[in-house]
């Protein structure tokens, strides 16, 4: 082991206290977030032609085995920081593990704040002011209004954060208490969804929407003005289809989370295939299911040409409401206890996903302090909540002025494209599992026999590394080439990419020489994994 004193103390603190279906819910959390409502209208406005069950079903499949490399590597290094900042730093170079985990904790700390205000303007506000509409109750459309203001969005998208890291400093314990009530509150949101459009066919739905506009002939007259507009939607799917698989990756990924918080998960070897193949195959049947009622019901023409009017010609958009399901949904029911559980439905899994997208960075504080590249301070952990707490209040902190930024200064952030943050960090997660064979051979000896099977004399790790780099950097290009899937990859993309991760490079070399005039070399704590 490391000379004593090396890592800041001899013990994490942290406890054990996840077990697989608390991992599994939490990984689901992460992949069924209120952004799958806007992410479906995108990939119909974008790709028209897409046939968006069959893209969720190929790009379950790709992930499926996606999924193995995270498996195997947290079966090696089961720590928190797991999957990137640890095996990185442990097998190519601590200044590049904390390097790219810089990368990724900043975008996720920014998507928290993101979601905060999103859950309740789409997820909330958005069904509520649709109902006040069918129910005419100017009341409630009155509130909805009120609420969606800029200053009442940093209002609310304030309490949601704050609620969401009271849970985490309240500790694991009882945070998996509460996500055991959300998911079941949210899939019974999900599941009043699926009995609204199960019991409608195309011709309910044009009756409801004409007389929710007030015009006979308002459902027809919406694809008329999108084909005069100058949609086209095209009989082969399958192109279109290819092209939206990124889309598809960026809206189910979050099934290898665990691998981030793996130093408090139970029996990591059981729980992590759990997780990961359960939250696939989870998201996958659920968005591609979801995709093929919601076509069935509104008709495939009709919502491909409605968003296209939302966002290619707003003038002609017929509607007050945006073209979301979690709308359409509402306006096909007017039973106020079936709204009240898909209205709380959403609201759950918002805060599932805002859940996993702050503990991550949390435990990633907590790791980079552990191995004295970051503050000291945040790696305490509370001795009554078993939870780094100072880390989860900063994450808190930035997250809040985040929130500030994209309520009120959203042009600030506009020309940076969090997506290719992420995909860039994913991209190279699988070095470690190439490198960690040769580099890392004593932690690979003595890993987990899943860990070190091998195929053809090639260890399986090391196989699914590789993978993991093709998968994504295949994605990556397919964003360059048609950045309709991702956005684009404009230089304050690229500069601040760059930006985060060479900060990342210089507060580990500032730490490495502050330590080092003590007489410590941090140097020798990233020759092993962490002690637990």
């Amino acid at each position: 082991m490391a000379k004593p004193g090396v890592f800041l103390r001899e013990a994490t603190g942290l406890v054990r206290e996840i077990g697989s279906m608390d991992a599994t819910i939490l990984a689901i959390g992460g992949i069924i977030g209120p952004t799958w409502i806007i992410g479906f209208a995108s990939m119909w406005f974008l790709f028209p032609g897409v046939n968006v069950a069959a893209a969720f079903a190929i790009m379950g499949t790709l992930c499926a085995l996606h999924g193995i490399y995270y498996i195997l590597i947290t079966a090696v290094m089961p720590r928190s920081g797991g999957g990137a900042y640890v095996p990185l730093s442990r097998t190519i170079h601590p200044a590049f593990g904390l390097g790219m985990s810089f990368v990724m904790v900043f975008a996720y700390i920014f998507n928290v704040a993101a979601v905060a205000s999103f859950t309740v303007n789409a997820g909330i506000l958005g069904p509520i002011s649709t109902y006040g509409i069918v129910t005419h109750n100017t009341g409630l459309v009155d509130l909805a209004t009120a609420l969606s203001t800029p200053t009442m969005t940093l209002v609310t998208g304030t309490i949601t954060l704050i609620l969401v890291l009271s849970v985490l400093v309240a500790g694991t314990r009882v945070m998996m208490r509460i996500n055991k009530i959300a998911i079941v509150i949210g899939n019974l949101g999900f599941a009043a969804v699926y009995y609204i459009l199960l019991t409608t066919n195309q011709e309910y739905f044009r009756t409801a929407y004409n007389n929710f506009v007030g015009s006979a002939g308002a459902y027809e007259n919406v694809i008329l003005a999108a084909k005069s507009g100058g949609l086209s939607i095209p009989a082969n799917w399958l192109t279109p289809t290819l092209f939206a698989l990124p889309m598809a990756f960026f809206l189910i990924t979050s099934y290898q989370s665990g691998t981030y918080y793996s130093g408090e998960i139970r029996r990591i070897t059981r729980s992590m295939p759990i997780s990961v193949i359960g939250s696939i195959i989870y998201g996958a049947i659920v968005f591609s299911s979801m995709a093929f009622l919601m076509e069935r019901a509104f008709g495939g023409d009709f919502v491909k040409s409605l968003v296209y009017l939302f966002n290619a010609q707003p003038s002609q958009y017929p509607l007050a409401i945006a073209p979301w399901v979690s709308s359409f949904v509402v306006l096909l029911n007017s039973n106020v206890i079936l709204t009240a559980i898909m209205v709380a439905g959403f609201a759950a899994f918002g805060y599932l996903l805002m859940i996993v997208l702050a503990f991550i960075p949390s435990r990633h504080f907590f790791a980079w302090s552990f191995d004295r590249v970051f503050p000291s301070r945040l790696s305490d952990v509370s001795d009554r909540f078993h939870t780094p707490v100072i880390a989860v209040l900063c994450i808190g902190a930035i997250c809040e002025v985040a929130l500030v930024f994209y309520v009120f200064l959203p042009t600030v952030l506009a020309p940076v494209n969090l997506t290719f943050f992420f995909i860039v960090a994913w991209m190279l997660d699988g070095l470690a599992g190439m490198a960690l064979p040769w580099r890392a051979r004593g932690t690979f000896e003595r890993a987990p026999a899943i860990a070190r099977k091998k195929i053809a004399g090639i260890p399986v790790i090391a196989i699914a590394g590789a993978y993991d780099v093709i998968l994504v950097f295949a994605l990556f290009l397919m964003c360059l080439y048609n950045p309709a899937a991702s956005g684009p990859l404009g230089l304050g993309t690229m500069a601040s990419l760059l930006a985060v991760f060479i900060l990342g490079v210089l507060v580990f070399y500032g730490m490495k020489t502050y330590h080092a005039r003590q007489g410590l070399d941090i140097m020798l704590a990233f020759k092993e994994i962490p002690p637990e």
